[in-house]
């Protein structure tokens, strides 16, 4: 018994010796991975498609407290729909060519906000 315990103490120690000695790596807040990168410009395109349909809900908001509620009703509308088509487009684009650094030399949002809702509020 007394000989397991032995063991027991040394892997302990050893484990945290070698655990202590062990190099810290920081994050350089430099340029993602390519995989990374490519994974969040799939999902990107993916919420795009998916929530492209809010536009109608989303852009007449968003002139509302702009400019008015008649003026949500009116051209709010038409450009909500606008905006659905050109965010579904771009959805489409960013999910198929994930894998391609496209349309610059990174994943970069083709669309701007990236997503429509983000922080408990509709971006802007």
């Amino acid at each position: 018994m007394s000989t397991r315990r032995a063991w027991l103490r040394w892997l302990g120690i050893t484990v945290l010796v070698v655990g202590m000695a062990s190099p810290a790596f920081a994050d350089d807040g430099g340029s993602p991975s390519y995989m990374s990168g490519a994974l969040r410009k799939l999902g990107r395109g993916i919420v795009n498609v998916a929530s492209c349909p809010a536009e109608l809900v989303r852009t007449p908001e968003l002139v509302g407290r702009k400019d008015g509620y008649p003026a949500a009703l009116t051209v709010g509308i038409l450009q909500g729909a606008w905006n659905g088509v050109v965010r579904g487009v771009v959805g489409l684009t960013e999910a198929a060519t994930f894998f391609v650094k496209f349309p610059k030399q990174d994943f970069a949002p083709i669309l701007q906000p990236e997503f429509i809702y983000a922080h408990g509020d509709w971006a802007e």
